[in-house]
């Protein structure tokens, strides 16, 4: 198995008495998209901010690329690119000075600097847009500017804040279709998100609440942990049918899902009986096909294991 591009070990960050990010440990395999997924406040920022450089560690060691990646940052500098979730560019500038204006600071220059400028302009789609103002974009339309001004350098590793944030889904979907196309060049990715469609397209995921590291691995193998099935239940007395069905103990949950209701049960349970057994209650529904657990059903497990706890 090659070596980690990234290899995280104990990563903590105090500010005060409050821990913001507790004893992380994880790898970023090369050619991989990596998602680092937790609610708002979960200390996804904090972490990328350490591993950028942006903020110090108050323990843990991490290597990046080989080297020691607090120890030798100036060395991996130039290796790596970072995105921030509020965009960096200057909105005074039109498109192209921007990208001009961060090549030149990753020391590009001459004909590099022009001809990088052009084919990140072309990958990301905003070569129309390259003669208007910052300020004249959209959201999306800036996003992808921004990544292309933190990878003008050909970076091997990558970090993205919550690059989506505030995006429409169309916008959203022309951003991942750009970071597969950067993979495919031989960057390796790690992307901060609360957006659980976004994580579900990862390789692998880190999950983490309250600055602690709550599942770990590929998102097949991580819904299939949870040893659950799920079954919707459409009907409009949706709210005596989710009572009904909290009632019965292999109901593991009973949730609302719009004017449906979301059954969670033991992955190897044949709900037959419990269906007819809701229906004998006098409670009328359309029941759709089990399916596996969602990125969602293992959210709101990971949160209640956390507030249990």
């Amino acid at each position: 198995m090659p070596e980690p591009v990234l290899e995280v070990r104990g990563l903590t960050r105090r500010f005060g008495g409050f821990t913001a990010v507790s004893d992380l440990s994880f790898e970023i395999q090369p050619g991989e998209i990596f998602g680092f997924l937790g609610p708002n406040g979960a200390g996804k920022s904090t972490t990328i901010r350490m591993l950028c450089g942006v903020l110090a560690p108050s323990a843990g060691v991490a290597r990046a690329l080989g080297r020691d990646l607090f120890a030798e940052a100036d060395q991996l500098r130039g290796r790596m690119g970072y995105m921030s979730q509020k965009s960096s560019l200057l909105i005074d500038l039109t498109v192209a000075e921007n990208l001009r204006f961060f090549g030149g600071l990753y020391g590009l220059e001459g004909q590099q600097l022009v001809s990088e400028v052009e084919f990140r302009l072309r990958e990301m789609q905003v070569w129309d847009q390259r003669d208007l103002l910052v300020s004249a974009l959209s959201t999306g339309e800036r996003q992808r500017v921004a990544l292309a001004a933190a990878t003008l350098h050909r970076p091997e590793i990558l970090f993205l804040d919550e690059p989506t944030s505030g995006v429409d889904p169309l916008r959203r979907r022309l951003f991942w279709e750009a970071m597969d196309e950067l993979v495919a060049e031989g960057m390796s990715i790690l992307v901060t998100t609360h957006n659980l469609g976004e994580a579900d397209q990862c390789d692998r995921l880190a999950f983490i609440l309250g600055g602690n590291l709550m599942a770990y691995g590929r998102p097949r193998d991580l819904k299939e942990a949870l040893g659950r099935q799920v079954l919707e239940l459409r009907t409009s007395h949706f709210r005596e049918l989710q009572l009904a069905a909290r009632a019965h103990p292999e109901v593991l949950a009973a949730e609302l899902m719009g004017r449906s209701v979301r059954l969670s049960l033991l992955s190897g349970l044949d709900p037959a009986d419990l269906l007819a057994q809701l229906r004998q209650e006098g409670c009328t529904f359309e029941a759709l096909p089990p399916e596996p657990p969602s990125l969602e059903d293992l959210f709101v497990e990971l949160v209640q294991r956390s507030r249990t706890a």
